[in-house]
């Protein structure tokens, strides 16, 4: 079904010439600027919101398919694409709106795997266009991953497991490995050297996909372009009080983080679960929270039972994540995917006078409403149950899909949204 499903990366001669040469552009891409009749920027725009709905549509599914580590990946061909062919501002500008749907359809609780992609992939569109090499495009995206992974392990050492609690471990640790070395700069290193390594071989899977993606484009869009899209419905109303709501997340996520007193922590779990019982919220989201929030809360108690802080620190700082986490889960059920959605683009729509901010609210604008995208997400499913459960051929299967649905939804005539802000009057 799918020509490229048997391909074999590590064995063929096609392969080998993908992985070492640079991929020149070959399209002529529309034109940024509007025509008289504003048709070419609408067009322009329109392709963009496709390529961001597909990003975070392939995020989501990539969470309920065998190997979605390698589905995932490929969410960032699109974003690389809109770099591609229309440079770094309009790249990033779909890779935000990307996160905004990406958000409202899984929850904040969920972000950290799609951010590190699409951060780093427009950067890798735009030294591709240039027709750089392929260890230029894995050495980008490894440090871009680098300075993301360095910030959320910083804030995550120093802000919720507490700095003395991971010295600690490290500590202990060291007496069972009695090679490494000594002292707080040289844990802080070897950390440091283990999230490199990570985002290096991140880098150089995530630069290979993105141009065997890029590559094989404008085949796969051409099948798609035959077809004729579907307008897509109009986009449901969001629930009332939905900036109400984040309001009030955003509210306990400071109060959470300001304090570990067993008072505070005692009031917003209060206040929390009063507004799960009496508030819009599904029950069944409480069961994922607490399924989120375990692994998470049990590792912070961890890190501060093995390194010493004592049992009531360590018992408090799990308490204080726990309710981070079930708080997000929280905002996202009870604003609902189209009140996050309508939420974030207005908060975009406010900054306009950052330009790449105001591109991402018009890809927001002109993006598929989010409750109008099952489809696209069972073609991919479809296919990719067409194909062995083996890397390459998965891979194969989700780019062929990313550049036909991109195509898809990007040719679709959005319907008329109430989540779409007023155009500024001045």
């Amino acid at each position: 079904m799918y020509r490229y499903a048997d391909a074999s990366m590590l064995t063929s001669r096609r392969a080998s010439v993908e992985w070492n040469r640079p991929v020149r552009r070959t399209d002529d891409p529309r034109p940024a600027a509007a025509t008289p009749d504003g048709h070419a920027e609408t067009d322009r725009t329109r392709e963009l919101g496709g390529m961001a709905n597909v990003a975070a549509l392939t995020f989501l599914v990539a969470r309920a398919v065998p190997l979605g580590w390698t589905v995932g990946v490929a969410a960032g061909v699109p974003l690389a694409r809109a770099a591609q062919c229309h440079g770094a501002r309009a790249g990033y500008a779909t890779a935000t709106a990307s996160l905004v749907e990406t958000t409202a359809i899984m929850g904040p609780a969920r972000m950290g795997i799609p951010v590190p992609h699409a951060i780093s992939a427009p950067l890798v569109g735009v030294l591709d266009s240039r027709g750089r090499a392929f260890l230029v495009l894995a050495a980008a995206a490894a440090a871009v991953r680098t300075a993301f992974y360095a910030a959320t392990s910083t804030f995550s050492i120093v802000v919720l497991i507490g700095l003395d609690a991971y010295l600690g471990t490290y500590d202990r640790a060291r007496d069972a490995v009695s090679f490494l070395p000594a002292g707080t700069a040289a844990a802080l290193l070897l950390t440091f050297a283990s999230l490199v390594a990570w985002s290096g071989a991140a880098g150089l899977i995530q630069a290979w996909v993105i141009r065997r993606g890029l590559s094989r484009w404008e085949d796969e869009a051409v099948a798609a372009a035959a077809g004729s899209p579907t307008a897509p419905a109009a986009a449901p109303a969001p629930r009332p009080h939905a900036g109400a709501m984040v309001l009030g997340a955003v509210v306990g996520f400071v109060a959470a983080l300001a304090s570990t007193d067993v008072r505070a922590l005692a009031a917003i779990a209060i206040v929390l679960g009063v507004a799960w019982a009496l508030g819009p919220a599904d029950g069944r989201s409480v069961l994922r929270g607490v399924a989120i929030a375990a692994p998470l809360a049990l590792s912070t108690l961890g890190f501060g039972l093995v390194g010493g802080i004592g049992s009531d620190a360590a018992l408090r700082r799990s308490a204080r994540v726990a309710l981070l986490v079930l708080i997000a889960v929280w905002v996202r059920s009870a604003a609902g995917s189209e009140g996050l959605r309508r939420v974030s683009l207005l908060a975009v729509a406010r900054l306009r006078r950052v330009r790449m901010l105001a591109e991402t609210a018009a890809v927001l604008g002109a993006a598929t409403p989010v409750d109008d995208l099952p489809a696209s997400g069972r073609r991919l499913v479809g296919r990719l149950r067409a194909v062995r459960r083996r890397p390459v051929p998965v891979v194969d299967a989700a780019l062929g899909w990313v550049a036909e649905e991109s195509v898809r939804l990007g040719a679709a005539v959005p319907a008329p949204s109430p989540t779409a802000p007023p155009p500024d009057a001045g």
